[in-house]
């Protein structure tokens, strides 16, 4: 399995418990109501060593959500960034070394949408 997808499947698994959001994402939901969390781009690179096979991945969870301000999309960035930074495991075949925070950002738009993106970067090797 590619360790872009067992990341994926990691952090799904570790954001699906999350307070306040309607559901995780691959892709933007036709119909889902919102606030709701999409797996955005992700860049993986080699991070390899001589004798061991590794991946670095910087991945952007997107925060959606509708409504005035963006105060509820901040508070939900933070539980993303919490449950990312203690994410640990090992999953198909790939085994999580390290998460950390890159950077947050959030945008808002005059309709009343607000998205909030939490970019972090994991390193994953091949067990």
């Amino acid at each position: 399995m590619s360790a872009s997808l067992a990341m994926q499947r990691l952090l799904v698994a570790a954001l699906a418990g999350i307070d306040g959001i309607t559901g995780v994402h691959d892709g933007p939901p036709a119909d889902a109501p919102p606030p709701y969390l999409v797996i955005g781009s992700d860049l993986v690179s080699d991070w390899s060593t001589k004798t061991e096979t590794g991946h670095e991945h910087r991945i952007a969870i997107n925060v959606w959500d509708a409504g005035p301000g963006a105060a509820r999309a901040k508070a939900i960035m933070g539980r993303v960034e919490t449950r990312l930074a203690a994410l640990a495991g090992n999953r198909d075949g790939h085994l999580l070394v390290s998460a950390r925070l890159l950077r947050t950002l959030v945008l808002t738009d005059a309709e009343g949408w607000s998205q909030g993106i939490v970019e972090f970067r994991l390193r994953s090797r091949v067990v």
